[in-house]
């Protein structure tokens, strides 16, 4: 398996879409599922932020006059079926159905022709950047797919290239308790069950390490190790504002 990114940057003024990232940098789209073939593609797209920016994604995202894929100059003549499936007050959850490929110049059609089959992808937009990390197996072509969108590309996008020597962290973007060390999975779970992490608590420190009949100061220090590695996955999953692309979450906690 071989694993490289692809990263597009917008200027302001060229795709309504990412206009609402620019503006609002504190945005975040990430694409939960993402499935293209020779003849469709269909996938799901997160995006959390600021609720006044929310509706303005909606009303770009929902609209049938604009391709919201599209990296090419030349007019997509395919038709796109979006519904909202999920709305919140920090978050739009969308379904993108495409039931044609057509002359549509995106990086989902291209990296079917340039990648073949096997392929997998996970998909982030952030400020002017829409980002693509690709999993891909042995005899796909992705200087091939490189090329094609710089050939293809319109006036205000550039597109850079990143070779990754180990394919990494594929199994689950998320985090999973079942990583922490037993001892320290087992403060967690019986503190969130107690109700600690509740507003106001419903237990205190004293009262959990009763509980596991451990020391105040056992249970203080498995929390805070498991509470640092769990925060830092979860910052560490998304693209960074300079656009460095973060892997890994740091090594699990002793």
């Amino acid at each position: 398996m071989r694993e490289f990114a692809i990263t597009i940057e917008y200027e302001e003024g060229v795709d309504p879409l990412m206009d609402v990232f620019i503006d609002h940098p504190e945005m975040h789209s990430r694409t939960t599922n993402c499935h293209v073939s020779g003849d469709s593609m269909w996938r799901v797209d997160r995006i959390a932020g600021p609720e006044t920016a929310l509706e303005r994604i909606e009303d770009v995202y929902l609209s049938t006059q604009h391709c919201n894929e599209c990296v090419g100059s030349r007019h997509c003549h395919t038709d796109w079926e979006h519904e909202l499936i999920e709305s919140h007050h920090s978050r739009r959850t969308f379904y993108t159905y495409r039931p044609t490929i057509g002359d549509c110049c995106s990086i989902p059609q291209l990296a079917c022709i340039f990648l073949r089959e096997g392929f997998v992808c996970a998909v982030e937009r952030r400020s002017n950047q829409y980002h693509w990390r690709f999993l891909m197996r042995e005899g796909g072509d992705p200087s091939g797919l490189y090329e094609a969108i710089q050939d293809e590309l319109r006036d205000g996008l550039s597109v850079s290239f990143q070779q990754i020597q180990q394919p990494t962290h594929w199994a689950d973007e998320g985090v999973s308790l079942a990583e922490l060390p037993n001892e320290q999975r087992e403060a967690v779970e019986t503190a969130v069950r107690m109700g600690y992490y509740k507003t106001p608590r419903d237990a205190s420190m004293a009262d959990i390490a009763d509980e596991l009949s451990i020391p105040h100061s056992t249970l203080q220090y498995r929390l805070q190790e498991a509470e640092s590695w769990i925060i830092g996955c979860f910052v560490s999953k998304s693209m960074s504002a300079d656009g460095n692309w973060s892997l890994q979450c740091d090594k699990l906690p002793s």
